[in-house]
C-alpha cells in the first residue's frame, strides 16, 4: 500500500509515494516531494539561496533529460558530488536518498548516447563507485537498468562482482520502466528483484505502474501530474494563475495526488488521471 502522509527520512515503514515538484515546493509541503536534479542545479548556477525543505524528500538526477537531450550529463560527477554536498548544507531538511548519475537504457536513450544496454549498466556501477567512494556522507541509491528481465539480473550480477551487496542497501531504484509500466513484464522483473530481497524504489513510476505493480515497492515518485496538465491543457476551475494551464499548480498536483491514493486504495476505481 503506498502511504498518504509524509514520514522521516529514512523510517519509512510502509511505501512511500514522492510527488514529483519544484525546490520551492519543499519549504510548505506537507507531503514527501521528488525534486530534480536540474531546477537544483539552476539555484547553484545563479547563486540564488535554496529554499528550506520542511519535509521529507529525495533527489532525481534528471538523468533522462540529460541524456535525451545531450547524450551525456553536464555535470561531471564532482561536480555533481558537489551539488549535492552543498544541498545537503543548504537546503534544510536532509534528503531520504538521492540518485547516483544513473543511464536509462530505453531506445532512445541508447540511440541518442551510441551506447549498448549493458555499456549503461555499467556506466551506472560505475557511478556510484565513484560517488559512494567520493561524496561518502551523501545518501546515495544503486540504480538497476535494463529492458528484460535478464538484464535486470545481469546488472545485479554487476553490482555483485564490484562488491556492492545490493540486498543491504536501504532501497534499490528501479529505473527505464516508467514508459511500460502496463506491461507484463515490468510485473515480472520487479517480483524477480523484490524476491530476492531488495527494497525497491521505482523512478517515474504512474498510476496504472502504482496499481499493477506497487506491491512490489517501499516507494515510488511520479510528476505525471504536470505532464497530464500540459498535454490536455487542463485547468482547475478554481485556480487564479496566470498560466492556461495547471502543469505547475501545486493545487492541481495535491488533488491528482489525493486522486491517485484513492485509488490505489479502491482498485476498481476507474477514471483515473494518469
Amino acid at each position: 500500500m503506498i502511504r498518504h502522509d509524509a514520514s522521516t527520512a529514512g523510517r519509512e515503514t510502509a511505501a512511500t509515494f514522492y510527488l514529483g515538484a519544484p525546490p520551492h515546493w519543499a519549504a510548505t509541503s506537507h507531503v514527501p516531494l521528488m525534486i530534480s536534479a536540474n531546477p537544483l542545479a539552476g539555484y547553484r548556477s545563479r547563486g540564488d539561496r535554496f529554499p528550506k525543505a520542511r519535509c521529507a524528500w529525495a533527489m532525481d538526477s534528471a538523468g533522462f533529460s540529460q541524456l535525451d537531450d545531450h547524450g551525456q550529463y553536464l555535470l561531471g560527477p564532482d561536480e555533481y558530488g558537489g551539488l549535492v554536498y552543498r544541498i545537503m548544507d543548504d537546503f534544510g531538511a536532509p534528503p531520504a536518498f538521492v540518485s547516483i548519475q544513473d543511464w536509462m537504457t530505453e531506445p532512445q536513450i541508447t540511440a541518442r548516447t551510441g551506447f549498448t544496454v549493458e555499456q549503461h549498466q555499467a556506466f551506472t556501477v560505475d557511478s556510484y563507485l565513484y560517488l559512494t567512494r567520493e561524496f561518502p556522507h551523501a545518501p546515495w541509491i544503486p540504480i538497476l537498468q535494463g529492458q528484460t528481465l535478464a538484464d535486470y539480473l545481469a546488472h545485479c550480477a554487476m553490482y555483485e562482482r564490484a562488491g556492492i551487496d545490493l540486498a543491504e542497501a536501504a532501497r534499490v531504484g528501479v529505473g527505464s520502466v516508467c514508459r511500460r509500466q502496463g506491461m507484463r513484464d515490468t510485473g515480472l522483473i520487479l517480483s524477480a528483484l523484490a524476491g530476492r530481497g531488495l527494497r525497491l524504489h521505482g523512478f517515474g513510476i504512474k498510476t496504472q505502474g502504482l496499481r499493477l505493480h506497487g506491491h512490489h515497492l517501499v516507494s515510488a515518485d511520479s510528476y505525471a501530474w504536470s505532464i497530464g496538465a500540459r498535454r490536455r491543457s487542463e485547468r482547475l476551475p478554481s485556480c487564479t494563475h496566470e498560466a492556461a494551464d495547471c502543469r505547475n499548480c501545486r493545487a492541481y498536483a495535491m488533488a491528482w495526488r489525493e486522486r491517485v491514493l484513492s485509488a490505489l486504495a479502491a482498485p476498481k476505481q476507474l477514471g483515473l488521471w494518469p
